[in-house]
């Protein structure tokens, strides 16, 4: 409405006639709104308000039109709270009648208005020290809106469309305050400065996160996938090597699962098996860009953000190789323009958190005569001497005894030292680190060392064109044969390790060739075990000039990877024969990405805006190996270095190499700021798969409703944030190597009559299937994102469907053929779950709170089905029973005879039994135990997952604790077999250890365990439950007042204590119930560590 100036106070007066009172600014206060200006008339503004609300505007013409560039920040505010930011920017004031907003010139009072800012907003101007710079967040987006208040004072401003203010204050010991919704706010003092580049972080709210979701970044409220973000904080006071571990218990619905060696990266499951297979372990993305190598080869400290992508909406833009999941990693950048020297150093020490009870020599004497009295043979403890091998007798007699585990044990510890810098100009960004971490593990020679150099350089050329790089290299030192544990479970407590002059035995007990001296291959090996990667990131980014929102990506990642091991075999003195070997292995890896992404982002206006991503690729994978190996030497002095001194040499090599191409369209589409939509399709192609299938499709699409934002739900005040997410899409599994699909062969040398000549021959292995095709993962997502009480409580509750189709299986097939086996698609398996997450602020108070964050997940694992095959004719599907593949159970079951007690003196036992004996139920009732009595017992992955953490902090002491458990699983302990067999591998009556967990004797007719002559003749399990709840990480922490840090130049000092492994609660009776491992060679023992660091910056 356009009034002319003569009539504009006859407007005024006849709202005021047809008012019983004067109209109130509260109805303006109440009504939301959403506009955004980018140098934009002011109209602009005022139509959006009328286009969401019922006022109307009034004015004069000519004093609006004046004013075409004014800049505003998009988010939801009221209308009075809106126009007071717009019209700060003018000489005009407002007032309200009903619904009329009548806009006015201001007086001339020198000043600008605060009409409708609250009162510690209220702008008033003084003229001592102006002051500007620019305000950004913490990923360094620029932050337009942001309030700027002279902290005590009335005086402020806002900042512009790129972060930058511009203030005048009183004097140079101002301080300021910066506050914008979805960020902390922060006091800055000026301290005399004229320029001032100010970093907020991201607040409580979590709706209001950054989070990356591949080929971007989005706020958390616009995100339609199921995107679950690590928190990196609570990694930084724990002594923490492999990032990996930051998955453990902390992310619904990812399992992460390690043997707590030095060194070693663990395996990460993400909502179930899907490949029978294929390999199951997520696709690892750092920086943009595929990673192919160990999450062991990434520097904990140069991590800024991890995120995982957990359903095929959020994953389908990488296409073939999301199937099980995605792990996005982001490293550091300059956050500052002063430059900042960061230092963390952390040192530890590590124990056993639980040692495998072997028998003991008290306990090992008990077994022999315990075995011998069973066998019928005689067992007088007067006689122990003569049942002994003469070199234990001798130990026995003179009172030698040894314990395997101390002699095998070394301290472990820990202790890493990481330093780097980080900045930003107006032009460049840069991060800049090295690191070396020094490890021990509890097993001797079970070391790692590592060095860790990072580079990452971003440089602003033009201001449509940046260039950059992201580069790590990583070395890891795993040199060094570590003890033998497998021999040391099986040593004699009356062996002997080391003769008198301190070299070692061959074996423990001479007379028993069984088990070797678990330290003579440590002691006598001369091993180098070094890693090296070299990843780097080449990229440039082009904001095409003339169109705005257009940008293309440029990226070229190659990564360069090479490692050897050598090995050395001394010679052993104590023999006579040459012992002396050596072995060399060598092996490169290049692989290279290559990628075109074009972006464009436009909003069209208030209700609509979207995104596109187009994306064009290509990867390449080679590698190349050699294995050399000569003995026994000539002459030792060379070791590896000259394998031509050796009397027997073998060489071995092997090469193979993968090409891939992709393309993907992403289209983000936004209406009415709640409506959400995404849409993805990929295309991918590899040389891995047959010639008639080398390319597949993976579509998805998905849907989030912000229900906060309705009008229906605004009377609903405690909750700020109600979001309903649903997507469906699929992904792909290569699940093989190269060449699998093609008919392979192989060589052989023979040698024809003595003297002959030697002659190669070729014959076929493998027959080919032209065929074969990709695996497909489809997935269903229905997700639910809530925030209550001001954010204080957040909750995500998710339902996922998973169907995985055309499994690659190697499948028999008739002899017949020449062939036994051929790689095809078939079957189908299916995990379905649901996954909680809760995050609450328990307490706020200044000097002190409590927040705690938990996560459970459960899945249901199930296999479709396989062959579609019906031979039994009994109209149900078969089962692969040789490989203990069931239809309608999980993956991986436990299928065996079920254990019905121990058969006791007096009971009827069947033939050839004894008490003693195991008792198997007969599950059919036919009277008779055979294969028909097996059955499915068990899962052996956990049926839940769940993990606490809780977090304190009082003044400048800060607690956190954190609990993580897995249950409803189990898994057979083999070495409660006592047969000797390749089941339990357990000797009794032999020199030879085993565990000790009891056994059945006439004394104690224990009804769990069997005797020791129990011959198994079935060769069933022994199974045990995994579940347990751990006492995983307590870390406590004290921040240094920054007054006191003041004097000596230190920005932040923070000194911590932390425990790792504290105490386990669980029946299982191996070394570590998470691992679950139960055969002797994988006995390493599962670490508790206790550490302290400090992390200070300058």
């Amino acid at each position: 409405m356009k009034l002319g100036c003569l009539t504009i106070a006859g407007v005024l007066f006849s709202i005021q006639l047809l008012t019983a009172s004067p109209g109130s600014a509260q109805g303006v206060n109440d009504v939301k709104v959403t506009v955004a200006l980018k140098k934009q008339p002011l109209l602009s503004a005022l139509r959006q308000i009328e286009e969401q609300t019922s006022y109307r505007f009034a004015y004069v013409e000519s004093q609006v039109n004046v004013y075409d560039k004014l800049v505003l920040s998009r988010a939801e505010r009221s209308v009075g709270y809106t126009l007071a930011l717009l019209l700060y920017q003018t000489d005009l004031r407002y007032t309200v009648r009903n619904n009329t907003i009548l806009l006015l010139k201001r007086e001339q009072d020198g000043g600008k208005s605060s009409q409708g800012l609250p009162e510690s907003h209220a702008i008033s101007e003084v003229a001592a020290l102006t002051v500007k710079g620019s305000v950004k967040g913490e990923h360094g987006e620029t932050l337009p809106g942001v309030s700027i208040l002279e902290k005590g004072t009335k005086n402020g401003t806002i900042s512009n469309e790129q972060g930058g203010f511009s203030i005048n204050v009183a004097s140079g010991s101002a301080v300021l305050v910066f506050s914008i919704v979805g960020y902390s706010m922060q006091e800055v003092p000026v301290d005399n400065r004229q320029a001032l580049q100010v970093t907020l972080a991201a607040s409580n709210t979590r709706m209001g996160e950054v989070v990356v979701v591949g080929y971007g970044a989005q706020n958390k409220r616009n995100v339609t996938g199921a995107i679950s973000k690590v928190d990196m904080k609570q990694m930084e006071n724990l002594p923490t090597t492999n990032v990996s571990q930051a998955l453990r218990g902390r992310i619904a619905g990812v399992q992460f699962v390690d043997n707590g060696r030095p060194g070693q990266g663990g395996s990460i499951l993400i909502r179930g098996t899907k490949s029978l297979n294929g390999g199951n372990n997520p696709l690892i993305i750092v920086d943009g860009i595929q990673f192919n190598s160990s999450l062991a080869d990434i520097n904990p400290n140069d991590i800024e953000s991890m995120e995982v992508l957990k359903d095929a909406s959020a994953a389908a833009i990488y296409g073939s190789r999301a199937a099980n999941g995605v792990i996005l990693i982001t490293s550091k950048k300059g956050k500052s323009e002063k430059p900042v020297i960061r230092a963390n150093v952390f040192q530890g020490f590590s124990g056993w958190s639980y040692k495998l009870k072997t028998l003991s020599p008290e306990r090992y004497i008990q077994a022999l005569l315990d075995w011998r009295k069973q066998s019928g043979l005689e067992s007088d403890p007067a006689q122990i001497e003569k049942y002994l091998q003469s070199s234990e007798a001798e130990n026995y007699q003179a009172g030698h005894t040894v314990d395997p585990w101390e002699e095998i044990a070394q301290q472990g510890r820990v202790a890493t030292y990481d330093l780097n810098v980080s900045g930003r100009s107006k032009a460049t960004n840069y991060f800049l680190s090295a690191s070396y971490t020094d490890e021990k593990g509890l097993i001797y020679n079970d070391n790692q060392k590592r060095i860790s150099l990072r580079a990452n350089i971003e440089n602003k050329i033009t201001s449509w064109l940046t260039l950059g790089l992201h580069s790590t290299y990583i070395k890891r030192d795993l040199s060094g044969k570590e003890a033998a544990v497998h021999y040391a479970y099986h040593t004699s407590p009356y062996g002997r390790l080391y003769y008198d002059d301190g070299d070692p035995t061959r074996f423990p007990v001479p007379e028993e060739q069984l088990v070797l001296n678990p330290m003579r291959a440590a002691l006598l090996t001369e091993n180098e075990e070094a890693y090296h990667n070299l990843f780097t990131n080449f990229y440039a980014l082009l904001n095409l000039p003339g169109v705005p929102g257009l940008s293309y990506r440029f990226n070229y990642s190659p990564n360069y990877r090479w490692r050897h091991n050598y090995n050395f075999f001394a010679q052993d003195k104590k023999m006579n024969s040459n012992t002396t070997s050596a072995s060399k292995f060598n092996q490169e890896n290049f692989d290279w990405v290559f990628e075109n992404i074009l972006t464009y982002k436009k909003r069209i206006n208030e209700n609509h805006a979207f995104d596109v991503t187009l994306l064009y690729g290509q990867t390449h994978t080679q590698l190349e190996n050699t294995t050399a190996n000569a003995s026994p030497l000539a002459n030792p002095a060379l070791k590896w270095n000259s394998l031509t001194l050796g009397e027997v040499q073998t060489v071995t090599s092997d090469a193979e190499q993968t090409d891939g191409v992709s393309s993907m369209a992403r289209l983000n589409y936004e209406l009415l700021s709640r409506y959400i939509f995404t849409f993805t399709a990929r295309r991918d192609g590899s040389s891995v798969f047959a010639e008639n299938n080398k390319y597949a499709t993976f579509p998805s699409a998905a849907f989030a409703w912000i229900l906060s934002d309705e009008q229906f739900f605004k009377p609903v005040t405690f909750v700020n944030s109600l979001k309903l997410r649903a997507s469906y899409g699929s992904v792909g599994n290569q699940a093989i190597g190269p060449y699998q699909s093609l008919s392979l062969s192989a060589s052989n040398q023979y040698v024809y009559g003595d003297g002959g000549s030697t002659s190669t021959g070729v014959y076929p292995v493998s027959i080919a299937n032209p065929d074969l095709k990709w695996e497909t993962t489809a997935t269903a997502n229905l997700a639910l994102d809530a925030e209550f009480f001001d954010g204080r409580l957040a909750a995500t509750i998710e339902g996922y469907n998973i169907k995985t189709k055309n499994l690659i299986v190697r499948r028999s097939i008739p002899i017949m053929t020449g062939y036994t086996s051929i790689l095809t698609n078939l079957g189908e398996t299916n995990n379905r779950g649901i996954e909680i997450t809760i995050n609450s602020a328990n307490i706020q108070r200044k000097n002190f709170e409590w927040n705690t964050n938990a996560v459970f997940s459960t899945n249901k694992n199930k296999l479709v089905h396989l062959y579609n095959s019906d031979i039994d004719g009994d109209g149900k599907e078969d089962n692969d029973v040789a490989n203990k593949w069931f239809i309608g159970e999980p993956v991986f079951v436990a299928y065996d005879y079920e254990q019905d007690g121990i058969y006791q003196e007096g009971d009827v036992l069947p033939t050839g039994y004894k008490p003693g004996f195991v008792r198997l139920r007969d599950v059919n009732g036919d009277k008779t135990i055979n294969t028909a009595d097996r059955k499915v017992i068990g899962q052996l992955e956990p049926k839940y997952r769940w993990g606490i953490t809780n977090n304190f902090r009082y003044k400048d002491f800060s607690l956190s604790i954190f609990v993580n458990a897995m249950q409803g699983w189990i898994k057979s302990f083999n070495q409660l077999d006592f047969t000797g067999s390749s089941l339990g591998n357990n000797y009794p009556g032999r020199a030879v250890n085993m565990l000790d967990a009891g056994w059945w004797t006439e004394e104690n007719k224990s009804t769990t365990r069997p005797s020791l002559v129990y011959t198994n003749p079935f060769l069933h399990g022994y199974y045990m439950s995994r579940d347990f709840i751990r006492l995983q990480d307590v870390s406590l922490s004290y921040e240094v007042p920054k007054k006191t840090l003041e004097r000596f130049g230190v920005n932040s000092l923070r000194i911590y204590v932390s425990g790792r492994n504290l105490y386990t609660l669980t029946d299982w009776i191996g070394p570590d119930p998470e691992s679950g491992y139960s055969t002797q060679g994988e006995y390493f023992p599962t670490p508790r560590s206790v550490a302290a660091g400090l992390n200070v910056s300058f």
